[in-house]
């Protein structure tokens, strides 16, 4: 990719603001309101919580115009938290890029088998460049193994930040997490930096959590981060497994 090509599809950032603003902004809806309604390939969303831009987090650009970023309360919840915790831990970066949950009132998303009740959505990582400045992706970019992009040369994988990220998503108890899709080679990174900066039972909570595909989408562009049924939300909210061991 030519240089000017590079700068098109990604934008430097100098930084991220610390006000914390909009971390309670789903928490203040009653949780009677939120409500995830059968399963995510065949189910629909009453009372969808907008997942807002804010200081951590943007909308990923080339998701904009179908404007699907909504989600149960515990799912945007959970996303701010961990947008926020990146910032905090690892100061001076790039927001989280989201893509995409679910439609406002849930159903049929095009181009996804799934995200039709609100309990999932695609993350993009954080990226650096040879320099560790950190960047913003107006689009989802494959990695290889060694934490390089395969489509936009001097783009790199940031292990830190997407630890950080992972760490909390796993830990937070807002929600339960059923699993995070990401490809083999990218799952090893993240443990491999885990174990130098977790505790042993969160690097444990990741390695069940992160999942391979075993066929389709193999994930070394984004995150597929699922949640498990909100317990308010039981039983018309329905689960399938795979079952973690956290899951109540």
């Amino acid at each position: 990719m030519a240089a000017f090509g590079l700068f098109a599809v990604l934008s430097l950032t100098t930084g991220v603001e610390a006000d914390g603003e909009t971390r309670e902004s789903a928490s203040s809806l009653h949780p009677s309101l939120r409500q995830s309604i059968g399963f995510p390939f065949q189910g629909r969303l009453q009372n969808g919580v907008l997942l807002r831009e804010s200081a951590y987090i943007r909308h990923m650009p080339d998701c904009l115009r179908r404007g699907r970023f909504y989600g149960t309360g515990a799912l945007v919840r959970l996303i701010e938290g961990a947008a926020y915790r990146v910032a905090q831990r690892v100061p001076g970066g790039a927001r989280l890029s989201v893509g995409e949950l679910s439609a406002r009132t849930g159903g049929r998303v095009t181009g996804h088998n799934s995200h039709q009740n609100g309990r999932d959505a695609d993350l993009a990582f954080y990226i650096h460049d040879a320099q560790g400045r950190p960047r913003e992706a107006t689009r989802f970019i494959n990695f290889r193994s060694d934490g390089q992009s395969r489509e936009a040369p001097g783009i790199f994988f940031d292990d830190v930040r997407n630890w950080e990220m992972i760490a909390k998503l796993v830990s937070d108890g807002s929600a339960q997490i059923q699993y995070i899709f990401v490809s083999g080679p990218l799952r090893e990174r993240l443990l491999r930096t885990g174990a130098s900066r977790a505790p042993r039972a969160i690097v444990e909570r990741a390695r069940r959590a992160l999942v391979v595909p075993r066929e389709g989408h193999p994930h070394a562009n984004h995150f597929h981060v699922r949640i498990y049924c909100p317990e308010g939300d039981r039983p018309t909210c329905r689960d399938r497994g795979p079952w973690q061991p956290w899951y109540r």
